[in-house]
């Protein structure tokens, strides 16, 4: 594939596939343990400390310690990334593809969709 058809994939959400809305999410986070996809928040800390999705993992795609700390995580597991607005969790999940992480998605439109969705902000 080329550098362009690369780019091209990941700008339309090609090699992530779809998002997951809002209710979708919910309705994940209710699974049995095994189950449930582990939720990690990308965001930056000052984001994080606002608020967030109850049950989320804190690792921000922007620190330079990013990789190393998915890299501690199990390939094969379930996972379930959200930013802000979606374009960092569609970038973390591009990383995290080009890792060996099988499944992987993320939140379409982020802490944004969350909250005007109605849903509920962890602090």
């Amino acid at each position: 594939m080329s550098i362009l058809s690369s780019l091209l994939s990941i700008i339309s959400g090609g090699s992530q596939g779809p998002a997951v809305a809002p209710a979708q999410l919910r309705d994940l986070m209710q699974l049995p343990s095994p189950e449930r996809p582990t939720l990690i928040d990308v965001r930056t800390t000052g984001e994080w400390k606002q608020g967030r999705i109850g049950g989320a993992r804190h690792i921000d795609v922007s620190a330079s310690d990013f990789d190393g700390k998915i890299g501690t995580l199990p390939r094969d597991g379930r996972y379930l990334l959200y930013c802000q607005s979606g374009g960092r969790s569609g970038m973390a999940l591009s990383r995290m593809k080009s890792m060996g992480f099988t499944d992987v998605n993320h939140l379409g439109g982020g802490m944004s969709t969350w909250r005007a969705a109605g849903y509920p902000v962890a602090k």
